[in-house]
Formats: structure tokens, sequence, C-alpha cells
């Protein structure tokens, strides 16, 4: 059964639409729409005749690491400033699996899923495991973590 769900292809998950800003974006826009939209990252674009383009992301993991927050001076910056470059992706056709493995290689928390060079949604790490979890039944995943010491009260005892 895991192997069939790790076989999943990315566009047959569950997915958001991303938050799609332009790279002269300010950074106080881009945290707001981040906000409003509930999501970690953005994805940043260049609009290419009708559609987007990736040039980089920015994420909550860049809000806290790359940014001066001395002043509030960091609010007019534009996006283009503190976001990662070309950005590791996963394809709409990659699997799950392929998804985690990228993850966990480049230490990443989120995953531009593009069709083409256009981002047609953002993964996180916790919707792909709350995905997976989803898939198996509850009590298998409340089994103890060593059956043999199962506890005999509530809160343990």
């Amino acid at each position: 059964m895991l192997e069939q769900i790790a076989s999943l292809k990315m566009s047959q998950i569950p997915s958001r639409e991303p938050v799609i800003v332009p790279r002269d974006a300010r950074l106080g826009d881009v945290v707001a729409s981040m906000r409003n939209q509930r999501q970690g990252a953005a994805c940043v674009c260049d609009r290419v005749l009708d559609r987007q383009e990736l040039v980089g992301i920015f994420t909550e993991r860049d809000l806290l690491r790359r940014i001066d927050h001395r002043t509030l001076a960091w609010r007019d910056e534009p996006v283009h400033s503190v976001m990662t470059a070309r950005p590791m992706i996963i394809r709409e056709d990659d699997t799950i699996a392929e998804a985690l493995r990228r993850m966990d290689v480049g230490k990443r928390r989120h995953l531009p899923v593009m069709k083409g060079r256009t981002p047609i949604a953002i993964v996180s790490v916790r919707e792909l495991l709350a995905f997976l979890a989803s898939k198996f039944p509850a009590d298998f995943l409340n089994l103890p973590p060593d059956p043999g010491k199962e506890a005999r009260a509530p809160w343990g005892g």
C-alpha cells in the first residue's frame, strides 16, 4: 500500500494555488500575501507572454534568516534581493516519493510544483506528510512504538 501511495503523481494530490509575486514586489507586500493565503512560501515569477515563469522562491525561512529586522526598512526592499534563485522544483508528473526525497536531500520545506516553466502549486513537507498519514488507518497510526510496553492507563502509567 505504501508503494502505491508513494508512486502517486504530484498532480493527483490535493494542492493549493501558489502565492505568485513579481521579482520587484516589496517584501512587506509579499509577506502580507503569504499570511493572507496561509502559505509559507511565495513563487517569484517573471511574466513571459501570457504565463508566469519561476525565477525564485521566497520562504518564511528567508524572512527569518536573510532580512535585517532592526528597522522596518526591509519592508520596502524588493523580494529578488533575498529570494532563493533557481529553486529546487518538482514537476506535476513526478511522484510523492521523489518530492519527499528532494525535500530531504536539499533540506527544503517547500517545493514549487511545475507544469512546464509555470508554477501551478506549492507543496510543503507538512502537507505531504499529512496526506500520507491520511491514507493509513487510525489503528495503525496509534500503535505504541513498542507494543510490549503498551500504556496501562490513559496518561501512561
